[in-house]
């Protein structure tokens, strides 16, 4: 965050009398590398290591967010298929079929735009 960034932050959660965040606020802005001051390789290293960390922590984020949705959507789609075998029904085979007519109907399209 930059700094006119992390001072709407700190206002808007001061505002909200939420001190919790305050502190999550300031310890990021401590660990960001625009806290850094000074210049120089040192600082800039600093700065650098810090940009590579804030990237590292953002790619587990992701990767736990993308896992967690994941595994929503296999228990939706595990839900689904109960539903569908409770009344009788193959939610997979029908699945299977609307995906195949998807596919014959983009391939005729592709004839009719090739010919």
């Amino acid at each position: 965050m930059r700094r006119h960034e992390v001072m709407a932050a700190v206002n808007h959660a001061y505002e909200a009398g939420d001190e919790d965040r305050l502190r999550q606020i300031l310890e990021e802005w401590e660990h960001s590398p625009e806290s850094v001051e000074g210049k120089g390789v040192e600082a800039e290293l600093v700065r650098v290591i810090r940009k590579i960390a804030q990237i590292e922590e953002r790619l587990q984020t992701i990767t736990s967010e993308m896992a967690q949705l994941l595994a929503l959507e296999l228990s939706q789609l595990k839900q689904k298929v109960e539903v569908a075998e409770a009344t009788g029904q193959d939610f997979l085979a029908t699945l299977a079929k609307r995906v195949q007519e998807q596919v014959d109907q983009a391939r005729i399209r592709l004839r009719e735009v090739l010919q």
